[in-house]
């Protein structure tokens, strides 16, 4: 099966964003922490699309889930500097670790960045050192272990016969990016 890259990735940032709206809908015990489910779907276009490709995906993601959501400004504002920083973090720790690392590594990267990056956010412009930093054990603890179990949601996704055949036909311009 041949499929246009372009539609693969409107595909996956869709599904991204149906997750990221869904996640948003499930009682946590802490409201900063979440599953991370929005984030399956970018690990799989870094392994088998790229960089190029996943950061479209983690873009229109870190933009659209918070105007569905309930308090635009608060959540865009944590959303869009978390989502970049480990973004990167991902697609850095892939380049640079891709034959060493398994994808379940790089996602706990990309849960324990984006953490961190929120704490900051939060530190900074809404709560100065307050409550957070009781917390960021607690936080740091459940982003790892949720980056686990993202991870080898994507890895069993990733590693799954027709899916290597789907990404395997894609009509990529460059798929070492």
């Amino acid at each position: 099966m041949k499929m246009n890259i372009y539609i693969l990735t409107g595909l996956m940032a869709s599904c991204s964003i149906i997750l990221g709206v869904i996640e948003n809908f499930i009682p946590t015990p802490v409201p900063a922490i979440r599953l991370g489910l929005s984030n399956v779907p970018i690990l799989i276009m870094i392994y088998l699309a790229g960089s190029k490709y996943a950061f479209q995906v983690s873009f229109l993601k870190s933009l659209i889930v918070p105007v569905l959501s309930a308090n635009i400004i608060f959540k865009m504002s944590l959303s869009v500097p978390a989502t970049f920083i480990s973004f990167a973090a991902m697609a850095l720790t892939f380049y640079f670790f891709k034959n060493r690392l398994s994808i379940v590594t790089v996602s706990v990267v990309g849960a324990v960045f984006h953490m961190i990056t929120q704490l900051i956010v939060v530190s900074i412009f809404y709560v100065p050192g307050l409550i957070y930093t009781k917390l960021a054990g607690v936080l740091l603890l459940s982003a790892t272990i949720t980056g686990i179990l993202m991870g080898i949601i994507a890895y069993k996704i990733v590693s799954h016969k027709q899916i290597k055949s789907m990404f395997a036909g894609l009509e990529l311009n460059n798929k070492s990016n």
